[in-house]
């Protein structure tokens, strides 16, 4: 198991958004380390180095949540969930970006315009052309201003492409390999249900180590997933998938809340009584 501090501030304050509004103290942050043995001091390490990077703020002492630099990716994240209202029908056109007369020198630059490619399913069909399947409910506009506030330059053109060469097309709709996706939701599915048959059998910190590992590999597969259109893809699997991953990870923030449970009252986080999942 390989859980660092880091990971874990980031996606317990992601996961707050949803239970506290985001803002946790440094002491509750600590008790989610602590079910990964991860010692306080370096969870202490891991928040100071956050917030150089602008990816934590404090609004106040001992208080932290997700800062302006992650926000956005957070929001892509968080999107999974609904990730089905942004697939639309496919007319066989195609989203291209043009990248191959930017900068490759600037180190920081390339990677934000990789990511940012990378979250929205972007392939390169020829050397700085990228592209996916026209199917995003989003459009064009929207598509581009998602790709430029993930770190896209602003100068790379973003626009419609269709009627390919039969060697494009044929190229095009081979980038993704559609067998292997298909696989990992079917396996992913298959995990996702047999770790929830046996979940109400673990002791409460076994359970929180599962469902942060497991949600967070799930969650990892459907935002970085291209989201295909039939008949590049089994949509009906991928949505089986999302909808068995939305249940399992909301029994997950259920166990979290429960774990850094808040007492509203004194405005602190305490450890909750229950040492196993069946309700105290």
């Amino acid at each position: 198991m390989n859980v660092s501090a880091k990971a874990v501030v980031l996606e317990v304050l992601s996961a707050g958004e949803s239970i506290y509004e985001g803002t946790l103290p440094v002491r509750s942050l600590v008790q989610a380390a602590s079910v990964f043995d991860i010692a306080e001091n370096s969870v202490r390490v891991a928040i100071v180095r956050l917030r150089a990077d602008g990816l934590l703020e404090s609004p106040a002492r001992g208080e932290y949540r997700l800062g302006p630099s992650a926000q956005m990716v957070n929001e892509k994240i968080h999107g999974w969930r609904t990730v089905a209202t942004r697939v639309g029908e496919w007319d066989g056109s195609w989203i291209s970006a043009f990248t191959a007369d930017l900068s490759r020198t600037d180190r920081p630059a390339l990677r934000r315009r990789s990511r940012a490619l990378r979250f929205l399913g972007f392939e390169e069909l020829r050397q700085g052309l990228f592209v996916r399947p026209n199917n995003l409910t989003p459009g064009i506009e929207g598509i581009r201003n998602e790709l430029r506030a993930l770190g896209l330059d602003t100068g790379a053109p973003v626009f419609r492409m269709e009627r390919l060469s039969s060697a494009d097309e044929r190229r095009a709709r081979a980038m993704w390999d559609s067998a292997a996706l298909e696989q990992s939701y079917s396996r992913l599915h298959r995990d996702i249900e047999l770790a929830t048959t046996h979940l109400e059998k673990l002791p409460l910190n076994d359970a929180l180590r599962e469902v942060f590992l497991l949600g967070r590999e799930g969650i990892r597969q459907v935002v970085l997933d291209p989201l295909l259109p039939a008949p590049l893809i089994d949509e009906d699997k991928r949505s089986a998938m999302v909808s068995t991953l939305q249940d399992y990870c909301d029994r997950g923030l259920e166990l979290w809340a429960r774990f850094l449970e808040l007492d509203d009252s004194a405005g602190v986080v305490k450890r909750g009584s229950s040492s196993m999942l069946t309700p105290a």
